[in-house]
């Protein structure tokens, strides 16, 4: 039998173990393309258990302890994802789209609120209740929602209309004539009185003069008024300031004169006075007592 030689040695056909490893090292994705490889399987993981994405403008919850109820807290939507777990969303479409509810005009907006699963009475952080207007609106003094509901006897406050009956105009009018009594006395933190006050002590200690009971900071008290517009300020409803923009920001209120006047204490090293209503410095919200 003949043998035909190739002129090719034997070791050739078959690679030893040292050109083994280096072509396995040079196979081997490099570390950032194994890390990249990392990030997107933890992504499709995270698909896969139901965590909304921040593209729909839902975050997950799992750090924030669940809420009482579905739907609207006063700062954002809640909801149950596919899985039972809490989720919310700033967004009122993407909680409908959750939640297979059909879009409608009743979108909260400022103090206003749908209904969302609110319920009237305490949901574990606050009092829910209903305005005049039948708006939604909360305080976490139960006083305050005793008297908002008729559950309490303590004295008499304005309803929210625009027009108030004659007792009602007198309760403001004695927290307006109290107010302008202080002029001249000293801006003390947390101050109420009788030498001095801070913004919302003077807005508190003035209706409670009149007979209205309102919490002692200024954006509770926001929260137990009837949010106004600028259209309908009178004597004797209270603006509101927000450096932020937010009702939970709020940080300074004032008691409305009327042209454009407002009584306040404004800051340490003033007196409480009377400032006008400019552009530079417009209140954030308005409401009324």
């Amino acid at each position: 039998m003949t043998t035909v030689n190739t002129g090719a040695p034997d070791a050739a056909a078959e690679p030893t173990g040292q050109q083994n490893a280096a072509t396995a090292r040079s196979s081997r994705p490099s570390r950032a393309a194994r890390l990249r490889r990392g990030i997107g399987m933890v992504a499709v993981i995270a698909t896969g258990a139901g965590v909304v994405g921040l593209g729909t403008g839902a975050t997950p919850a799992a750090a924030e302890s669940a809420p009482a109820h579905a739907g609207w807290d006063g700062s954002r939507y809640w909801f149950k994802n596919s899985q039972g777990q809490w989720r919310w969303t700033s967004h009122y479409d993407v909680y409908l789209a959750r939640t297979g509810g059909a879009k409608s005009s009743a979108k909260p907006s400022g103090g206003a609120k749908s209904d969302g699963g609110i319920k009237q009475g305490w949901d574990g952080s606050r009092y829910w209740f209903r305005n005049s207007k039948g708006e939604w609106r909360w305080t976490s003094h139960y006083d305050i929602y005793l008297e908002r509901t008729g559950g309490g006897s303590s004295s008499s406050g304005s309803s929210g209309s625009s027009g108030g009956s004659v007792a009602e105009d007198q309760d403001v009018e004695s927290a307006v004539e109290f107010a302008l009594a202080q002029l001249g006395k000293p801006f003390r933190t947390a101050g109420n009185g009788p030498d001095g006050y801070d913004c919302s002590g003077l807005v508190q200690q003035s209706f409670k003069r009149g007979g209205i009971s309102l919490p002692r900071v200024a954006n509770d008290q926001y929260a137990a008024t009837t949010p106004i517009r600028a259209s309908q300020l009178r004597r004797g409803d209270l603006l509101f300031w927000s450096p932020d923009g937010t009702a939970r920001g709020i940080q300074h209120v004032a008691i409305y004169l009327g042209d454009n006047q407002y009584v306040e204490a404004a800051r340490p090293g003033t007196n409480i006075r009377i400032s006008r209503i400019s552009s530079g410095y417009y209140p954030s919200y308005m409401g009324r007592p």
